[in-house]
């Protein structure tokens, strides 16, 4: 916290010519500018969609997850920048107790919440995770690519030849035939391991993380694939998980009242089960509330600063920013639909589920 301050074919076809036409834009992500009382970072997935929120909550200060190999500057202090959900949480477990993030030391307070696309398994009960929207997670392919536009998901006891998502990534199908008939070895991509969708991925498919990386099966190219970006599907063969609303943020980024930098290049996104991620409304094209895979996406909190019976100012803003249906969070509903995620009625703000630190 600041110290100053302290307080269908046409569908189809549709979504295939707008990942044409978008392109990719230069850089120019969306960092807070000026001194903000609520500073959070981590998940790629979330982080537009906070941006759009913070627009209109001004307390929060909104700090992207790429570009990677960066460092941002918090209230003085300037640190890696925090790539992914685990990333942003270490670095709220970091402050909290005011030791090392990447080598430097972040003063307590420094980051006030962390995004997170997924929840963690820890134990313990120091962070709070709380809930303010649905994302759906698809898989992304090349537009020009012949691979099956409708895949199953498939499921564990399933013959191992089977054309699935599961076996695909598990190595036991390599290959699809395209329109010439030749056969193409298919590439089964995961984002870089801080994550929080690769995390989710893993558990959609049913696996576990060394089941799908053993003997190469899938590939993060050196830890180098950074989440929801189009452009390291360089193959034909090359698939990899994609969030539903951050496909749909980028797709409207000339729309939006923040900063959304156009990254999907030439991806489009695949049915599973025959169900199609994103449908037209008859106004706009929106996630499909019937697709699955689906999850809720958090914002993450330390406990203490909802439960305390003697708050400080400090605390205060994190309950009045996060903490139930009400708060200003959950308030921002044109935002969440704006950037391509549900709204979840309710259950956002919700302060039951905690986990420990993340070191």
């Amino acid at each position: 916290m600041h110290k100053q301050t302290k307080l269908h074919f046409g569908v189809v076809a549709a979504l295939a010519v707008a990942a044409l036409t978008f392109g990719t834009a230069a850089p120019a992500f969306a960092d807070p500018t000026g001194a903000k009382d609520l500073n959070g970072s981590g998940s790629d997935t979330t982080q537009d969609v906070m941006s759009g929120v913070a627009s209109v909550v001004p307390a929060l200060g909104n700090w992207d997850a790429v570009p990677a190999g960066s460092s941002i500057t918090v209230d003085g202090v300037t640190f890696s920048r925090p790539i992914g959900s685990t990333a942003g949480i270490r670095a709220l477990s970091s402050s909290i107790r005011g030791i090392a993030y990447v080598g430097t030391t972040l003063p307590v307070g420094t980051l006030d919440y962390a995004r997170a696309s997924a929840l963690r398994s820890d134990s313990g009960t120091q962070l709070t995770y709380i809930p303010f929207a649905r994302d759906a997670v698809s898989i992304g392919m090349n537009a020009a690519s012949d691979f099956p536009k409708d895949v199953a998901l498939g499921s564990a006891g399933q013959a191992t030849n089977l054309f699935t998502l599961r076996n695909i990534y598990l190595g036991t199908v390599t290959s699809f035939i395209d329109g010439a008939g030749n056969s193409i070895t298919i590439r089964p991509l995961l984002p870089q391991v801080n994550s929080g969708t690769r995390q989710y991925w893993v558990s959609v498919l049913g696996t576990t993380e060394a089941a799908l990386t053993a003997g190469g099966r899938a590939t993060d190219l050196g830890n180098t694939v950074q989440e929801h970006d189009g452009t390291f599907l360089t193959r034909d063969g090359d698939i990899v998980p994609f969030s539903v609303g951050q496909w749909l943020a980028q797709s409207n980024n000339g729309s939006l009242p923040t900063n959304v930098v156009e990254r999907r290049g030439q991806v489009i996104l695949g049915s599973i089960d025959t169900v199609k991620p994103i449908i037209y409304d008859g106004s706009v094209i929106a996630t499909n509330p019937d697709f699955l895979p689906s999850r809720i996406v958090y914002n993450v909190v330390e406990t203490r600063a909802l439960t305390t019976a003697t708050p400080s100012a400090s605390d205060l803003a994190v309950r009045a920013a996060f903490s139930g249906p009400t708060s200003s969070v959950c308030a921002a509903t044109v935002q969440i639909k704006q950037y391509g995620f549900a709204t979840i009625g309710s259950l956002c703000g919700n302060t039951t589920t905690q986990r420990g630190f993340v070191n």
